[in-house]
């Protein structure tokens, strides 16, 4: 079985890693923060900036959102979790993926999101 690691420079790694690797007719995302320096506390925004991370990395492989069939969301804080479902549903209006949802502490000290995405090709 053949195997392809991508990694999109712009986006920056924090540790040796690819942002996706291309498998067996899958596509494997990194998980993807949205954290800058203007949106510590915006649960909102990380969500969106992580959400147009993994859209960046998906058009690496020339794949679209709507090819996603599994994410895992990984929460910092219970509270965001009615957000998260909003935004979720806003995000996959088409097709709504398979979600697992795991509350955690973060890599990133100010990051509240972390997505973790499967896509097929």
């Amino acid at each position: 079985m053949s195997k392809e690691s991508i990694v999109v420079k712009e986006l920056g790694r924090a540790g040796p890693y690819a942002h996706c690797v291309v498998s067996g007719g899958f596509a494997f995302l990194s998980g993807q923060l949205g954290v800058s320096d203007d949106n510590h506390e915006d649960f909102k925004s990380q969500f969106k900036k992580a959400l147009s991370n993994v859209e960046r990395i998906l058009s690496e492989v020339k794949i679209h959102k709507e090819n996603i069939v599994r994410v895992v969301v990984y929460l910092k804080r219970t509270e965001d979790f009615s957000q998260m479902n909003e935004l979720f549903k806003d995000a996959f209006e088409k097709v709504m993926p398979a979600r697992t949802t795991v509350l955690c502490s973060m890599p990133n000290v100010n990051a509240l999101v972390e997505l973790e995405v499967t896509a097929s090709l």
